[in-house]
């Protein structure tokens, strides 16, 4: 039996179930089964709207549910127009039950009900993996396959700074970083529209990253004065190489001055960057691929060919 169900709406006991299978398939999902549990989930969720699903649909076989997908709603940027996209995530099937086509013939049910909705469906996957087969099989196109780059410290190009300086970021400085994202983002398409409240919220306090991955993140400003030049979102260090989660600046030198610091700062030997192709190029860094991809479904709202300059940014990945 296929189920359409209003988050809103569902019980704690089918809130914890979905939470658990989520659990099954992926572990960072498990750090909300607790929530989901004891009835404190809608409670989370209305304190961080932007992870609230709007819909969960879900298969039972009797009374056991064995395979899910919610989706969350998205404002995205293509063509600089403004596309309604639902958000497909958590697509997942106990392992008990896989190989019966249970999360195809969800992810179908799902499409003929979402249709006048969304724009678009879109969602996340291994490229080339049996999930990515199903989801182009099904209509899902390829949009972008995300880039990361690896740059050694000693290959960091220096630039004079003795004017500038680093601090961490605060709540107050939302519409600051906002601003830089926006300049940042304008020639890009498939960003996501933030607001103040979602930088806030996403980077500067980086809520979804430390209840789902249990890192400890720090938000960093580069100012001249009282004018922030530059923001970034570093994830601790591993293997003496720091994770840059996101970066945004105002120019290409604002970008390497706030990189270098983070460098000396974490006695670092290099850093592991995710950032737009015009910052992976201004740095000069050694560019890879992530086996992912980032997949879009047009529900009749736009023509996914036209997309030019494809980018989202790896916070945003829901």
């Amino acid at each position: 039996m296929m189920l359409k169900i209003s988050p809103k709406d569902a019980s704690s006991d089918e809130q914890c179930l979905i939470l658990k299978l989520l659990c099954e398939c992926f572990s960072d999902a498990c750090g909300l089964v607790n929530y989901a549990c004891n009835g404190g989930l809608m409670e989370l969720l209305s304190n961080y709207p932007y992870y609230k699903p709007t819909w969960v649909f879900a298969v039972k076989d009797g009374n056991e549910l064995v395979s899910t997908l919610y989706v969350i709603d998205r404002l995205i940027r293509f063509n600089g127009e403004a596309i309604r996209i639902g958000g497909v995530a958590g697509v997942c099937t106990s392992m008990r039950h896989r190989g019966k086509g249970y999360a195809s013939n969800l992810l179908k049910y799902a499409v003929s009900e979402l249709k006048g909705a969304y724009d678009a469906l879109a969602l996340f996957t291994t490229y080339g993996g049996l999930a990515y087969s199903i989801y182009r099989k099904i209509g899902f196109k390829d949009v972008y396959i995300r880039d990361y780059a690896i740059i050694p410290a000693i290959d960091m190009r220096q630039v004079s700074s003795s004017e500038l300086s680093v601090s961490n970021v605060n709540e107050s400085d939302a519409d600051s970083l906002l601003r830089i994202y926006n300049a940042e983002t304008n020639d890009l398409d498939g960003v996501l529209i933030r607001d103040s409240n979602y930088i806030r919220d996403h980077v500067i306090k980086a809520t979804w990253l430390r209840l789902t991955r249990g890192v400890n993140a720090t938000a960093l400003k580069l100012i001249n004065g009282a004018t922030t030049l530059a923001y970034a979102l570093i994830t601790g260090i591993n293997d003496d190489v720091v994770t840059v989660e996101e970066i945004a600046s105002i120019n290409c030198e604002s970008t390497l001055t706030l990189l270098n610091y983070i460098v000396k700062a974490n006695r670092a030997k290099g850093l592991r960057i995710y950032a737009s192709p015009k910052v992976l190029k201004c740095i000069n860094a050694q560019v890879f691929k992530i086996p992912n991809t980032y997949m879009v479904m047009s529900l009749g709202g736009f023509n996914y060919e036209e997309i030019k300059e494809p980018y989202i940014y790896r916070l945003d990945q829901w």
